[in-house]
């Protein structure tokens, strides 16, 4: 897989691209898994839509294993990205582009770093707190407690700097 791409000159020759990239040379991702070993198989397709806007169509999957948030032990996620990319062009009116599209930047010499690209579509895939189904768990639901606050806890006074207001005149 390229590691940076033209997206106008791509659309403009149609090109498809096939290919990994692996897991360990995707360092903010590497970040987030147990194991190093693994790649992420890329499907990307280059053109034009309707409009003339040149897109690019990516679909990228992984499986990587994270920390479960609850019980510490290894989880096994499956990571796809499906998705509808455009570049930030001069001449391109952004109300015009359908809105389930993606505007991405390219940089002065109208490249897009696609392996960044990539990363940050996964990274969004990891759910924001990882964690194993209850019932398959090692922390059984029997082992979590959920407490309960006194009343006195619960209640709160009408105006905050009532405390502050204790504190300065001692009775």
């Amino acid at each position: 897989m390229p590691v940076e791409l033209d997206p106008v000159k791509s659309a403009h020759k149609r090109s498809d691209f096939v290919g990994i990239f692996q897991l360990k040379d995707l360092s903010r991702l590497y970040e987030f898994v147990v194991s190093d070993s693994g790649q992420v198989d890329v499907d990307l397709k280059c053109t034009y839509d309707e409009q003339g806007l040149p897109i690019m169509l990516i679909n990228a999957k992984t499986v990587v294993d994270v920390s479960c948030e609850r019980c510490g032990g290894h989880l096994t996620l499956d990571l796809l990205v499906n998705a509808t990319y455009t570049p930030k062009l001069s001449k391109t009116d952004e109300d015009l582009i359908p809105s389930d599209y993606t505007i991405v930047d390219i940089n002065e010499y109208g490249l897009l770093d696609l392996k960044a690209l990539i990363e940050d579509e996964l990274l969004l895939a990891i759910p924001l707190v990882p964690k194993h189904p209850v019932e398959e768990c090692a922390i059984k639901e029997q082992d979590m407690s959920w407490g309960e606050l006194d009343k006195a806890a619960q209640e709160k006074p009408a105006n905050p700097f009532d405390v502050l207001k204790s504190l300065k005149n001692p009775k």
